[in-house]
């Protein structure tokens, strides 16, 4: 921290930051994952035993991602397939950015943090320059302060921005693989909730 600057200083605070989202992430996909695989199978044998009805009540009471995206569905219930499947969709896309919070962040600071680093390097050389000038061309110790400044902050920047952008890409498809599957499960729904004339206004 201290060769490298105040560069180094907005790099660790970067650092923790980026810490933060990527464990919170992880517990938000983990749950999300969870919720869906978990209440799926319990909505099918609902469906199987006590119909539709069912579903929709077991819905009402439960946290899962899945159930938001239904009980979009059952609000159209009555009148068709299509338009059931265009409710769900448009509730699986509120489900999706929720699962993608934060994931700017993290993209920023991973395309960011090298350029910072960059810019320390810069100081840092300009650092060593100065140390040179001042001691007339003592020699190699005399800029060795700067070349530490320039090389801590490179390093630092690439430290930062490598687990950041990797954890940014694994959560983008992350996201992508778990609104596929919520899309499948949501889609076996569609035609009986279409179908089916439940009045979700009285209940």
């Amino acid at each position: 921290m201290q060769k490298g600057g105040m560069t180094v200083a907005v790099l660790a605070l970067l650092s923790v930051l980026s810490i933060a989202i990527i464990l919170e992430r992880a517990w938000a996909h983990r749950k999300f994952s969870r919720g869906v695989e978990e209440f799926f199978p319990a909505l099918k044998r609902a469906a199987r035993e006590s119909g539709i009805s069912a579903v929709y009540q077991m819905c009402k009471a439960n946290s899962s991602p899945l159930a938001p995206v239904l009980l979009s569905g059952f609000e159209r219930s009555g009148k068709g397939k299509e338009e059931v499947a265009e409710a769900m969709e448009l509730a699986g896309r509120r489900e999706l950015s929720r699962l993608e919070r934060y994931l700017g962040i993290l993209g920023t600071i991973g395309s960011t943090a090298p350029f910072i680093g960059l810019f320390g390097t810069v100081l840092g050389i300009i650092h060593a320059f100065s140390d040179l000038a001042v001691t007339d061309g003592a020699g190699p110790a005399a800029v060795a302060d700067g070349i530490a400044e320039a090389l801590v902050a490179t390093a630092a920047g690439l430290f930062v921005a490598v687990p950041a952008v990797v954890a940014y890409n694994l959560f983008v498809r992350s996201a992508s693989r778990r609104m596929l599957d919520l899309e499948s499960c949501a889609s076996e729904f569609a035609d009986p909730i279409g179908r089916h004339g439940l009045e979700t206004e009285a209940r």
